[in-house]
């Protein structure tokens, strides 16, 4: 029976890992909670940090920035007991948490943090690259760039770590007054991201876009992009048929202020 439910919660995960990665968020969250409930019956103390970190990501899609750091925070002091490999990989997940609140004080915190126990470089890290890059160079940190170069070679075999790749290289760009270049890399970004399908990287780099273009007084081209990121968001909130679950996901800051721009 423990085997079992230890299978079936393996099972569960790797799938709503993919719903959440597609833009089913509402299927993903629910796998994602079944998967941790299993775990915790099952008593494996590995899969339940996986399960955790896979259900924070879900909340996380969702911008529920609450529930994902509370689930991210349980599974940080799970990983006291794993290592530090599972204490990195918690603390890059509560980084990109605290980045997407704007909370850059407590994000360096925790960039700090997993930089410090920095044992390997694991696929699913990477994605977060650039909240950690960003936290960093807001911090003062001068590692930032060494770790977006640590990723340079992987980045050119995995089209989905390019995209982090190339988004973590456009946070350099901006950070060194080279808007230009920073909105190229996004829209290579953009380009890849839409071609793999990967809906919640779309909005958030065409948000990003449309800021940079702001900046730069190209007015047209902020509306555009902006307007593509409320399409996209339109979509994913319309997958959604929970209405609590889909109107929290539309009041999210981030979604409102995209949304004002259409």
């Amino acid at each position: 029976m423990v085997v079992r439910k230890r299978a079936e919660a393996l099972g569960v995960w790797v799938l709503g890992l993919g719903l959440c990665e597609i833009g089913e968020y509402e299927e993903g969250l629910g796998l994602c909670r079944r998967a941790t409930e299993l775990t915790r019956k099952a008593q494996n103390a590995f899969l339940l940090w996986f399960n955790l970190d896979n259900l924070g990501r879900a909340y996380e899609a969702l911008l529920d920035l609450k529930e994902a750091r509370r689930v991210y925070e349980e599974a940080l002091e799970l990983s006291g007991a794993l290592g530090p490999r599972y204490k990195e990989t918690s603390s890059i997940r509560l980084c990109a948490v605290a980045a997407l609140s704007e909370d850059w004080e407590e994000a360096y915190a925790h960039a700090l943090k997993a930089h410090e126990a920095r044992t390997s470089s694991d696929p699913l890290d990477s994605l977060y690259l650039h909240h950690e890059v960003e936290a960093l160079l807001r911090g003062g940190e001068r590692s930032a760039r060494e770790e977006v170069h640590r990723f340079a070679d992987r980045a050119e075999a995995n089209e989905r770590e390019r995209v982090a790749y190339l988004r973590s290289l456009a946070v350099l760009s901006e950070f060194k007054g080279d808007m230009g270049r920073a909105i190229e890399h996004l829209h290579e970004a953009w380009t890849l991201a839409q071609k793999i399908g990967l809906p919640k990287e779309l909005w958030q780099i065409q948000s990003r876009i449309g800021n940079l273009y702001k900046r730069r007084g190209e007015d047209g081209e902020a509306r555009e992009a902006f307007s593509r990121a409320s399409q996209t968001l339109r979509t994913l909130a319309g997958k959604i048929g929970d209405e609590e679950l889909r109107e929290g996901f539309l009041s999210a800051a981030r979604v409102r202020r995209v949304l004002a721009h259409d």
